[in-house]
């Protein structure tokens, strides 16, 4: 009976505990690039706090993890189980140049970043099945034509963008766009998908 009472008590605990959040415990997703139609590029990222992964979609080949707080990075074989240091620089260079993937987008923020005032939220849209506030900067506000931004926030994901178009004006007089995806995304992710033989893990997961 005492067993009995025990379990019982523990399991309102269990049903009660808060759900994984992307800023805390962090997210997987598979990205998808594509010049216009055609897709250049997919593979799966994984982020933690500062911590990136990304992984080869389909899986199989290398991955390449990149510490940002140490400012390093490691390309990890899975098959041979070996790991070796690579430039930092080359890392970032693979993980989305220009894609905010940390959720918390801001507006204000991301217009002084780009040094301008003028920038609008065009409206609300539904991607991958999450809806999303969509936010167009455009790089010269007082030209006739002018390169622009669209970022699509997800607001149920901590305003995680999950995606993003970039149009740019051709001088045939027409547009050429370059959107970056995120799908399947799984919130949550554990700490030992960025760990590295003789680095150390923080001993809490990163906030």
């Amino acid at each position: 009976m005492r067993r009995f009472l025990t379990a019982a008590l523990a399991f309102p605990a269990l049903c009660c505990s808060p759900p994984p959040r992307p800023s805390v415990d962090g997210y997987s997703a598979r990205v998808t690039i594509r010049s216009g139609t055609k897709v250049e590029s997919t593979f799966r990222i994984a982020v933690r706090g500062t911590s990136l992964r990304r992984d080869p979609e389909p899986p199989g080949g290398p991955a390449v993890i990149l510490k940002a707080k140490e400012q390093r990075a490691y390309r990890f074989d899975p098959a041979a189980k070996s790991y070796a240091e690579i430039l930092y620089a080359q890392a970032t260079d693979e993980f989305l140049p220009g894609f905010p993937l940390s959720p918390g987008f801001n507006d204000r923020v991301e217009a002084e970043k780009r040094g301008i005032t003028e920038y609008r939220r065009e409206s609300d849209e539904v991607f991958a099945g999450v809806v999303c506030a969509l936010w167009r900067f455009v790089d010269q506000s007082d030209a006739v034509v002018s390169p622009s931004t669209v970022y699509w926030v997800a607001p149920s994901l901590e305003n995680l963008t999950i995606r993003m178009d970039r149009e740019i004006p051709m001088p045939d007089g027409t547009w050429s766009r370059r959107t970056v995806e995120l799908t399947d995304i799984q919130v949550g992710v554990s700490p030992g998908l960025f760990a590295v033989p003789g680095t150390s893990l923080p001993a809490s997961p990163p906030r």
